[in-house]
C-alpha cells in the first residue's frame, strides 16, 4: 500500500499486535495483561513493545499478523479484531510515513511464548507496566485506547475480524 502525504510517500508494510491476556470487560480491571517482546538484533534491538512483523508478497494484513502472531509467540490466534488503530512513524532512509495497523486477539490467561530470532525476552504487563516499558511512542498511546476499548468493555462486533 502507498500513497503520498504532501511530500512524503504513506507506505503501509508491516502490522502489529497486542495479545491479552485475562477477562475483559467489567472483570477485566486490574488483572488482565498484555504481551511485551523485547526485540533482537539489529534493528530496534533491546525495544520493547507489540508484536510486530511485515507484510509479505500476496499477503493481507490479516494472514500476515496471523502468522507473525503464530511465528514470534506460538501462540494461535482464534479471534481476532481490529484495534482500530495504527502506528505512524517517519522512516527516513527512505523518506516515508510508515503505517502499521493495529490488531488485539485475546488468551485466557498469561501463557508461555515461544520467542523466534525476532525477540530474545517476552513479559506479561499490567496497563502502567507495558506504558514504562514500551519502548515505541505510537504503541504507548495505543495502549490507553487498546485498554479502554478491549479490556475496560468487552469489544464492539463491528472490530471482529475472526
Amino acid at each position: 500500500m502507498g500513497g503520498r502525504y504532501g511530500d512524503v510517500p504513506l507506505r503501509c508494510r508491516a502490522v502489529a499486535a497486542a495479545i491479552i491476556a485475562g477477562p475483559f470487560g467489567s472483570e477485566g480491571g486490574d488483572t488482565a495483561r498484555i504481551l511485551a517482546l523485547r526485540r533482537a538484533g539489529e534493528v530496534a534491538g533491546g525495544a520493547w513493545g507489540l508484536i510486530t512483523g511485515s507484510i509479505e508478497p500476496g499477503e493481507t494484513a490479516i494472514e500476515a499478523i496471523l502468522r507473525e502472531v503464530a511465528e514470534e509467540t506460538g501462540i494461535r490466534a482464534t479471534e481476532l479484531f481490529t484495534a482500530g488503530l495504527t502506528e505512524t512513524f517517519y522512516f527516513g532512509p527512505d523518506n516515508v510515513l510508515e503505517l502499521m495497523p493495529i490488531f488485539v486477539t485475546f488468551v485466557p490467561e498469561p501463557v508461555s511464548v515461544t520467542l523466534d530470532h525476532g525477540s530474545d525476552q517476552f513479559r506479561w504487563c499490567s496497563l502502567a507496566e507495558a506504558r514504562d516499558l514500551f519502548s515505541f511512542a505510537g504503541q504507548r498511546r495505543a495502549l490507553a485506547d487498546i485498554w479502554h476499548d478491549f479490556v475496560d468493555r468487552a469489544p464492539a462486533p463491528f472490530r471482529r475480524l475472526l
